[in-house]
């Protein structure tokens, strides 16, 4: 009984599996509270951003992604400031050649801060809610806005998904 329940599992997994989409890429991403001002604020900073994506059904998906900054702040100062995205979207217009569509997920950010002078190092991890819309095009190129709580800053994503 076990190996029969076991071979029909595997047909139906492998039907789904067969009928779904994915897809992996990156882009360029721009984070507005990323990098370190003169005075200590937060201010923009451009990084990279690697992705895959899996739709589970023509609406529904699953992203998970990383993003790493370019992050700057003044001297002496050396930050290093990445991010991880767990993200369901659904898309609520998907046309032939352009789907639109809502994202809602989880970010965790991690950043470290080294002073060059006296060689300390502090570092500090933060989980926060995304919320965002997207659009990605039949031929794979995509852009997304989201609002992400781990920094509590706006990204902005544009780039290439195969």
């Amino acid at each position: 009984m076990k190996n029969r329940i076991a071979i029909l599992f595997c047909i139906v997994f492998a039907q789904l599996a067969v009928s779904q989409e994915f897809k992996f890429g990156g882009g360029v991403t721009l984070g507005t509270e990323a990098s370190i001002d003169d005075d200590f604020s937060g201010k923009s900073a451009f990084g990279i951003n690697l992705r895959g994506l899996y739709k589970i059904t023509p609406k529904w998906g699953i992203t998970a992604g990383a993003n790493y900054f370019f992050a700057s702040a003044p001297d002496p100062i050396d930050p290093t400031v990445y991010q991880f995205n767990f993200d369901g979207t659904y898309s609520f217009v998907a046309k032939e050649q352009i789907d639109f569509y809502g994202l809602f997920g989880v970010g965790l950010g991690y950043a470290k801060v080294k002073n060059s002078e006296t060689n300390q190092t502090l570092d500090d991890s933060q989980v926060g809610i995304e919320l965002g819309l997207g659009v990605i095009t039949r031929s794979g190129i995509f852009f997304e806005v989201k609002a992400e709580g781990a920094y509590e800053q706006g990204q902005f994503t544009l780039g290439y998904l195969f």
